[in-house]
């Protein structure tokens, strides 16, 4: 581990979603950014200069072989995260891997594996605890506020069809890609499982309403083969259950104009409800009462900030969403798989 009192980044994958992680890493003051990389030598240039990142390279293994880099963030297409996280592993890189961690639990597995042999910090990217109000709902849970949790309510719709989003990109809706609602939307499994525990089993209802339609890069269209909405019901080990469901296909857009998830607790003593992006309503009493104002409290940390630190310290368990959570997210995803493929409830083992 370096000296240095910043912790070193390469980004792997300087693509759009870049920008987001790099503004998360610009808010810290222990962490520089010093090299991109990009297949595309003239877009890797642009992203350079836009964030000033002195370094580029459009091979990552070069810039694994750096050894001035501490640790990099992989932002690539799901399908290559889990070769790029074992040569990272292999070449002593802390790795923060973007969501959805593999296409299957066994890669995920794998890359955990790999990470906890080579003694590096691993974190899987579930922004969303922090990016939303989930996290500060998870701090009344903890509080005790709703009691013991009866069953837990959680939606997510996106606007993602061509007549109202003809910017959509076909990634979205690839399998190889993570595409769909399934697994692009797999931060619902980490929610359930940050607000109830392990779930153990699970059951699924997936439909894809547009089957064919084209895309900004792909005009002339293409075959749809993953689910467009998505819905799950599973029951926690401890008791109580949570319903998520997931849209590509909804014209909802919240007031803002983005789309954000919507999630409501209910328990043996009160009930917890997200208004809009951070904000909390809830009730806490021994008599029926209404919905008021919560103070939702700091905001909650982001993976980039847990890894940074966790990096620095080198102390894995300063991070929140490692790639053990990201396994058992996997996991989820392919259970409610077989649960839609066989009609069934699919038990978990942990």
């Amino acid at each position: 581990m370096t000296s240095s009192r910043k912790l070193r980044i390469g980004i792997i994958g300087a693509g759009g979603f870049a920008n987001t992680h790099m503004t998360q890493f610009s808010r810290l003051d222990n962490v520089e950014v010093v090299a991109f990389m990009r297949r595309n030598p003239e877009a890797l240039a642009e992203m350079q200069e836009q964030w000033n990142v002195p370094q580029g390279y459009t091979d990552y293994k070069e810039m694994l072989a750096n050894p001035d880099i501490d640790a990099v963030d992989i932002i690539t297409p799901t399908d290559s995260h889990r070769q790029i996280t074992l040569d990272a592993a292999a070449a002593g890189k802390h790795i923060l891997c973007d969501k959805p961690l593999a296409l299957t639990a066994a890669d995920c597995r794998e890359m955990l594996d790999a990470a906890e042999h080579a003694g590096v910090i691993h974190s899987t990217n579930f922004n969303q605890r922090g990016n939303t109000a989930l996290g500060r709902m998870k701090r009344y849970i903890d509080s005790d506020y709703i009691g013991n949790m009866f069953h837990a309510n959680i939606w997510w719709g996106m606007t993602n069809q061509h007549g109202t989003r003809p910017e959509i990109l076909s990634w979205r809706f690839k399998p190889e890609s993570g595409g769909g609602t399934v697994y692009e939307l797999i931060h619902v499994f980490d929610m359930a499982r940050f607000l109830g525990g392990e779930v153990g089993r699970i059951s699924a209802v997936m439909n894809t309403a547009d089957r064919h339609r084209p895309f900004n890069d792909l005009p002339e269209g293409m075959d749809v083969t993953v689910p467009d909405s998505s819905a799950y019901l599973m029951e926690f080990v401890n008791g109580g259950y949570a319903v998520a469901h997931t849209s590509f296909v909804t014209r909802m857009i919240d007031g803002d104009g983005g789309t954000h998830a919507r999630i409501e607790v209910s328990g043996s003593k009160g009930v917890i409800h997200t208004e809009g992006r951070h904000s909390l309503k809830g009730y806490s009493g021994d008599i029926r009462g209404t919905l008021g104002e919560l103070e939702p409290g700091p905001a909650y940390p982001q993976p980039y900030e847990r890894f940074v630190n966790a990096c620095l310290a080198g102390d894995q368990s300063l991070v929140e969403t490692s790639f053990f959570d990201g396994m058992k997210a996997a996991e989820l995803v392919d259970a409610a798989y077989r649960a839609w493929e066989t009609k069934s409830w699919i038990e978990l083992e942990h």
